[in-house]
């Protein structure tokens, strides 16, 4: 139990201070960038994401069915041959990018000069995460907290220093510059680190191995970012630069709940793999309901405290996406319910299935965001994309139960967190002004938390 909540503990501070850099530090860059520039740093964003996943083949989601099929002693060959594999397709890919470097930047609305830098930002981020994801299924947290607290450092104060040093209308480029120059050291040396411990280059049972789970991973990956980033890029075309910006800006803040979301999946995840590996379900029913229990509370608590804390975090010039939050955080609830049925389908290497629904689920939020944007603005994006995770959830759901058939978590231990966080969501609409008894019920939940994993020395 020691060695779980020390892993854990480290698993959640090392997501949160790389995927909490941008709302810890947002306050700041919304000052010093403007709506407009905030906006074309989101979308600069989107695209590096969208080119990692696609160029390295999602191989790094093979890493945890990899460590239920190969013993320990294999396991440094099989990281270093795929990494391998997506340096590869990379390269390949890239040049193929460059021959179209105009055309194509004026597609993605960016500088020219920029789709170089995002190519190589795309690659080297792949390549942090891969070896993030090695820590955490080797459960080597400590490293990866000690990485996040040099990337936390080295994003925050390059991207002050260069847009101070840039002309305000091109604030952008200094926090870009700023990110891409963290993680483009940071990649290197997790490239050549895994590359020198594995030491295999080419092994053709890893690869056939690989890519049958991997390629699967590229559109369900893929998909999934369109899930959550398409509303943004719309947002830029249909309506402008600025409210792209303010749309941002919302989405970070109340974006912290799926990097806790986040950190605690990284946390409980090489635990279920492992559990599940040898037959411990009664571990897994009983992680499984204290997980929904713990960001069910979370989650609740944002939502009763977050009106006042947003007017404080973001300048009036922000203000006009403020309603978008609450329906910000339904959504990356439903995500959260979604990881039961994902996680148990990647343990069955059921990618295939994975990837078709959330395709699916995309094009239906690209739809949605195309209808609702025109009638509503900024809050019918929100809405699109909730709705969305909500039909993500039932057909994950659905699959597991009625293809699958065994499934090791029981309703309860889901239907029960949800409707209090139903409960709670009507509250927060139906009393804006009565913040006094949202914190009062806000802290009151906090407190019995705590007492709950103080009394089961654990937070799972």
């Amino acid at each position: 139990m020691k060695k779980q909540n020390r892993v854990a503990f480290f698993n959640f501070l090392s997501v949160v201070l790389l995927r909490g850099i941008s709302f810890f530090t947002g306050p700041i860059f919304s000052r010093m960038l403007g709506t407009g520039n905030y906006g074309v740093v989101s979308i600069y964003n989107i695209w590096v994401s969208a080119v990692a996943i696609v160029f390295s083949m999602q191989v790094a989601g093979t890493l945890p069915t990899a460590r239920v099929e190969y013993p320990e002693e294999k396991q440094d060959g099989y990281h270093s041959s795929i990494l391998t594999m997506a340096m590869t397709s990379f390269l390949t890919l890239s040049v193929i990018v460059m021959l179209f470097c105009r055309p194509i930047a004026s597609a993605l609305h960016l500088d020219t000069i920029l789709v170089p830098l995002l190519l190589f930002h795309a690659f080297c981020n792949f390549c942090a995460q891969f070896l993030n994801q090695k820590f955490v299924y080797e459960y080597r947290a400590d490293l990866n907290c000690l990485i996040s607290v040099l990337v936390a450092v080295l994003t925050l104060v390059l991207s002050i220093v260069f847009i101070k040093l840039l002309p305000s209308e091109q604030g952008y480029y200094g926090r870009i510059l700023g990110v891409a120059l963290t993680y483009c050291t940071v990649g290197v040396f997790a490239c050549v680190y895994i590359l020198r411990k594995g030491k295999v280059f080419y092994n053709r049972e890893y690869w056939k191995f690989c890519l049958p789970l991997s390629l699967p991973l590229v559109f369900y990956t893929l998909s999934d970012l369109i899930l959550g980033q398409s509303d943004r890029v719309m947002i830029q075309h249909m309506m402008s630069d600025s409210a792209a910006g303010q749309y941002s800006y919302a989405l970070n803040f109340a974006m912290i709940m799926f990097t806790i979301f986040t950190a605690l999946n990284t946390s409980w995840c090489p635990f279920f793999f492992d559990d599940m590996k040898y037959g411990r379900r009664e571990s897994v029913v009983r992680q499984g309901k204290n997980f929904a229990e713990l960001y069910t509370v979370l989650s609740v608590g944002f939502l009763l405290l977050y009106r006042e804390v947003f007017r404080i975090y973001a300048s009036r010039d922000y203000w006009p996406a403020m309603n978008c939050i609450p329906v910000f955080v339904a959504g990356y609830y439903f995500n959260f319910l979604c990881t039961f049925p994902i996680n148990y389908e990647y343990y069955r290497q059921k990618t295939k299935a994975v990837a078709v629904i959330t395709v699916v689920v995309s094009a239906v939020n690209i739809v949605l965001n195309f209808v609702l944007i025109q009638q509503m603005g900024m809050l019918g994006a929100a809405i699109a994309t909730t709705v969305s995770h909500s039909l993500q959830f039932l057909l994950h759901y659905g699959y597991v139960r009625l293809v699958l058939g065994e499934y090791p978590f029981p309703v309860r231990s889901w239907l029960v967190p949800g409707l209090l966080f139903l409960a709670v969501m009507v509250l927060v609409f139906a009393s804006p002004k009565l913040w006094i008894l949202r914190w009062c019920l806000g802290a009151a939940l906090g407190l019995w938390e705590l007492v709950r994993i103080k009394k089961r020395k654990s937070l799972f």
